[in-house]
């Protein structure tokens, strides 16, 4: 009577085991992260289908006490084709270094670039046996996200060239690398008749044309220069490595030639031209905001001659407080900010 009491409870403890490693099983192979485990003499403990997935093992290769060395050597030969005596020794030296990484007792992670594009997250926890768990965490639309987070954060997202943050970051970083032999040039420039060309075609051909001109002025420059739109239809170019002023000029007469060749927009063919005011570091400034202001003034000089030219800052206008105000009053007029109000005149004897 006995001995079938135990017999039973062994039964009944057998088939509770059994669903618990089910369960195990479900849970294990339905996370969304892989997952393996590896004892101290570096063999497979066990892995899940995540695992297998990201690294599209085969099942030879996920059964345990499959080897590290093994795995890696897979994992190597599948993402560069490489399996000579050189990569296995090199091979063999990462387990070394993984191995005494473990040997310190803490968590750690690195970052793996896969072939196929996946990023994946790799974050070893080691075991007081001494082996340990990997956890595998695909990161790559995390990354993607980042990527077009910080992409906007520095980008004209119509235009895809840099925005005035990144602008602003560039010109910072030039003048903190200033030398008094090698300074840069800011080119300032404002389209003409752009705003007409949007009234009358329509902000989708006015979209276009802006495309179409930083296209043009992105094929102007040099790879070290920096194309930026400001907002609207003014853009800015910072060119770097300029010791005298005809580099800045002939860049100028070049921006202009291009600025001046027919733009086909949305089947339109449209003729512009661009005003563009310089300001040179050193000459006209050690600050943004110096040189920023001198490219502005040098641009209401273009206007003032005519448009489609160039001018460079002349320090008579920097204190001339007139010229600043008629800079000031020419935006206001070109932005429509001017507004003309009527004051009414009431007679309250007569009201």
């Amino acid at each position: 009577m006995e001995l079938k009491t135990t017999l039973e409870e062994l039964s009944k403890r057998e088939k509770e085991l059994e669903q618990l490693n089910g369960w195990f099983d479900v849970a294990l192979n339905n996370m969304a992260r892989g997952l393996s485990m590896f004892d101290s003499d570096q063999r497979l403990i066990v892995c899940n289908n995540a695992y297998r997935e990201i690294y599209e093992l085969p099942d030879a290769l996920t059964k345990r006490g499959t080897s590290l060395a093994d795995l890696a050597r897979y994992y190597v030969k599948m993402e560069t084709g490489k399996d000579g005596p050189e990569e296995l020794a090199s091979q063999r030296a990462w387990i070394d270094r993984h191995l005494e990484e473990i040997g310190h007792g803490k968590t750690f992670s690195h970052i793996q670039n896969l072939k196929n594009g996946r990023i994946v997250l790799v974050t070893n926890k080691p075991l007081t046996t001494g082996g340990w768990v990997d956890v595998q965490e695909d990161i790559s639309e995390r990354r993607k996200a980042e990527q077009q987070i910080s992409w906007l954060a520095h980008h004209d997202p119509l235009t895809e060239i840099a925005n005035r943050t990144h602008f602003g970051e560039a010109l910072d970083r030039a003048l903190q690398n200033l030398r008094p032999t090698t300074g840069f040039a800011l080119h300032w420039i404002d389209l003409d008749r752009f705003k007409q060309i949007n009234d009358t075609l329509g902000h989708a051909a006015g979209d276009a044309l802006l495309q179409s001109v930083a296209k043009r002025l992105l094929a102007s420059v040099r790879e070290s220069d920096v194309v930026a739109r400001l907002g609207g239809d003014e853009f800015v170019v910072l060119q770097a490595g300029v010791e005298e002023w005809n580099t800045a000029e002939e860049l100028a007469q070049r921006l202009l030639r291009s600025m001046n060749e027919p733009h086909f927009v949305l089947g339109q063919r449209v003729v512009i031209g661009a005003s563009i005011g310089i300001a040179l570091a050193p000459q006209h400034g050690r600050s943004a905001e110096d040189l920023l202001k001198a490219a502005d003034l040098a641009l209401y000089r273009t206007k003032r001659k005519g448009r489609n030219d160039f001018a460079f800052f002349e320090w008579i206008e920097q204190t001339s407080n007139k010229s600043s105000l008629d800079v000031d009053l020419s935006r206001a007029v070109d932005d429509g900010q001017l507004e003309l109000l009527y004051q009414p005149i009431v007679d309250f004897k007569s009201a």
